[in-house]
This record gives C-alpha cells, structure tokens and sequence, in this order.
C-alpha cells in the first residue's frame, strides 16, 4: 500500500516538473496585443502539444517495454536520468533567451508545442512501468500546463521571467535526478 502510495506521489512530482515545458513557448505569447480567442488557442495548443505526446509515448509504451521488463530498474534510472540532463542543459538556453518564441499566429504555435513536448514523449515511453492510472496522469498533466502556460502568458516583464524559467528547470532536472535514483531503489 505505501509502495502504491509513493509511486502515485512520485508520477505526480514527475508530470508536475514535465510541465515545466510549457513556460518559454507562453512566455512569448504577445498578450497585450493578441485578441483574446488568439491567446486561449495558443494556450489550448500549448496543452494538447504536452497531452498529444505524453499520450503518444504512453502507447509506444505499451507496445515494446514488455521487453524490458526484467530491467525496469535500470531502464527508469537511465530514462528519467537523461530527461533530467535534457532539463538542466535547457535551463542554461533559456537563461541566454534561446529557448524563448516570439509567436504572432495561432498556427504557428503548432510546431513550438510539440518540440518543448518531447521530454513528455519519453516519459510517457518510462510510465510503462509506474502503476499508475493514465486517466489521472494525462488529468494532472493538463491542469498542470494550463495552470504554467497562463501563469507565464500574462508574465508582462520578460527579463524577470527567463531566470524564473531557468531556475524551475534546474530545480526540475534535480527533482529528475533524484526520482531517477528512487526508482534504483525501490
């Protein structure tokens, strides 16, 4: 039952750092100017981008970690270990501003989404193994960036927010690390 109860804890923690992503691409919406409808289907796009390649990575998943599965130890302690490095090397580009996108379009919101979503796509290759409920995960997953994405839309002061970004990312990688040698353990 404990055992049940941290794996719950500990997939939440993870897709609560995996929504991290969404920050550089809503921190350059331009709200000020955006009408409304073309902000809330930048964020909407924003979501569905993280949810589309979890999803994706979940049933990827499905069809080949059975393989795998006399390794599961080492594969979440590598997997989630290099998604932690992902993060920790990103945080230094977005510091610099190289991660952040200027976006005017709603459409062209699709392509940024669905590549700051690819850490999503491995994790959600890794929740193979966590015995956990996709219903609640892909749940949390979305309050989570839409929560982020808003936050970090209406942001009006850009330098403040990109070392705001930047530390959420180190402190996301660490978080990373740490669960990648919980999962060593247990």
């Amino acid at each position: 039952m404990l055992k049940t109860v941290c794996m719950i804890i500990v997939s939440i923690i993870i897709l609560f750092v995996l929504s991290f992503q969404v920050m550089p691409v809503a921190v350059g919406m331009d709200v000020g100017k955006a009408p409304f409808l073309r902000l809330l289907s930048g964020i909407l796009l924003l979501v569905l981008g993280q949810l589309l390649l979890f999803l994706l990575g979940v049933w990827l998943g499905d069809k080949f970690m059975h393989l795998l599965v006399h390794m599961k130890k080492y594969v979440l302690l590598v997997g989630f270990f290099l998604i932690a490095v992902r993060f920790n090397m990103e945080a230094f580009k977005v510091r610099k501003g190289e991660r952040t996108y200027m976006i005017g379009k709603s459409s062209t919101y699709i392509l940024p989404a669905i590549a700051q979503a690819v850490n999503n796509f491995l994790a959600g290759i890794l929740f193979y193994y966590l015995p956990v409920s996709l219903a609640k995960d892909i749940i949390y997953l979305a309050i989570f960036s839409l929560a982020f994405s808003i936050l970090f839309a209406l942001i009006k002061n850009k330098k403040l927010a990109l070392p705001a970004i930047s530390f959420l990312y180190m402190v996301g990688g660490g978080l990373l690390m740490a669960i990648s040698f919980y999962f060593l353990f247990v």
